[in-house]
């Protein structure tokens, strides 16, 4: 596992004062505003690797940035 890998584990942690709702590498579930995705890695070639959040409020990580991203790089 890379450095990079080990950085994005997600960790419940309720009350947090950095969720994954106001990280820039967050996408909110349209159908579940609860749930959501990260979109903080990317491969090699630029595609990028989602990894399903099953508490968006109460979940962080080490890569947290605040901020929103731009559509296109979510694309």
């Amino acid at each position: 596992m890379s450095k990079e890998e080990k950085s994005l584990r997600q960790r419940r942690e309720p009350g947090t004062s950095r969720p994954c709702i106001k990280c820039k590498y967050g996408v909110e579930n349209s159908t579940d505003p609860s749930k959501g995705a990260c979109i903080a890695m990317k491969s090699a070639d630029g595609a990028i690797w989602k990894k399903l959040i099953k508490d968006y409020y109460n979940t962080t990580c080490d890569r947290f940035e605040e901020g929103e991203t731009h559509f296109r790089d979510r694309v």
